[in-house]
């Protein structure tokens, strides 16, 4: 009787072959909007020179970000794979694929011509204000000769936690802070409210709300009801912490451009601040690539190479 119930699962649980080719051609068709999108960020974001003086822009940026969004907001596709959902078709795999797919779908629907709109315009200013960011002079002005040194932002982060002058740490802290009204001087306030017009025309209250919801399944209200539970069992924490920083090392510790390199200790200064700082750089990006690409194995799961570089990613990060 075991054996039979067995039997029974292994043969419903099989590969459906339309199924399959409905999982491959979407994660091949994905592939190709999603890889063009990488490449323009990617390029744009390092300030990249490719083999033609335009083959990187922000235009382009724009554009293959809408082919990407486009193509995984089509009604159709959600349609097909509801119905396949809903018949109960295919493998356990190939549902949990399809369930995976539906939800990436979903975060993408917008029948909404007017927020459609407010998307494309606020996806262009933001476009407009990374390109301009990537461009930008940053560094610190040298305290004792007065020159400009260009330090990027890894750099000055490393000159805070090692300088020995603490006029040194300050310059670097303002060369920092320069970020903040680089980016208010270049429409990032038009980013937010234009954010914020699109999320409440889908019905959420501003744009974290709709982004906290779309990634977690629930309200940015039931996000902060359980961080607040986390506040309530840290309260004074930090406090405790600054109160000792500030006995052990001086009122000056507290400043900003002092912080870090009072808590550091001996090893970050013996460490060489350009290679140290590189692994930094090195280990936040790739940190960043993890995260905005958020990929799941989704191609079909008796394919050769399962989920090795065909694959659709819940990429809610991108959307605006």
């Amino acid at each position: 009787m075991a054996s039979g119930n067995a039997a029974k699962r292994t043969k419903l649980d099989v590969d459906d072959p339309t199924v399959a080719a409905f999982i491959d051609r979407v994660n091949t068709e994905y592939e190709t909007v999603h890889l063009a999108f990488e490449e323009q960020f990617w390029g744009t974001k390092m300030a990249l020179q490719g083999d033609a003086p335009d083959a990187f822009s922000t235009q382009k940026l724009s554009e293959t970000k809408a082919a990407m969004e486009v193509f995984l907001g089509q009604p159709e596709l959600m349609k097909e794979c509801q119905g396949f959902l809903d018949a109960n078709s295919g493998s356990d795999l190939q549902r949990t694929v399809l369930t995976v797919f539906k939800r990436t779908f979903s975060c993408y629907q917008m029948a909404d011509q007017e927020a459609l709109a407010l998307r494309k315009h606020t996806t262009e200013v933001e476009d407009e204000l990374n390109s301009r960011r990537n461009l930008m002079r940053l560094g610190y002005t040298d305290p004792t000769s007065g020159e400009f040194v260009e330090k990027s932002s890894v750099g000055l982060r490393t000159l805070m936690r090692t300088a020995e002058d603490e006029a040194v740490r300050k310059a670097a802290w303002e060369g920092l802070r320069s970020i903040g009204q680089f980016i208010l001087d270049n429409k990032f306030l038009d980013v937010v409210k234009g954010r914020n017009q699109v999320a409440k025309k889908l019905g959420y209250k501003d744009f974290f709300d709709y982004k906290v919801t779309q990634a977690e399944g629930f309200s940015k209200d039931a996000l902060f009801d359980i961080l607040d539970t986390l506040r309530k069992g840290t309260d004074g924490l930090v406090d405790k912490a600054r109160a000792r920083l500030a006995d052990e090392k001086g009122a000056s510790a507290l400043e900003p451009w002092n912080t870090s390199f009072m808590m550091a200790g001996s090893i970050e200064k013996e460490l060489d601040p350009y290679g140290h700082g590189l692994a930094r750089s090195q280990a936040r990006r790739l940190n960043m690539l993890t995260h905005r690409a958020g990929t799941f194995p989704l191609r079909n799961p008796s394919s050769r190479g399962v989920g090795a570089s065909r694959s659709l990613a819940l990429d809610t990060k991108e959307q605006p």
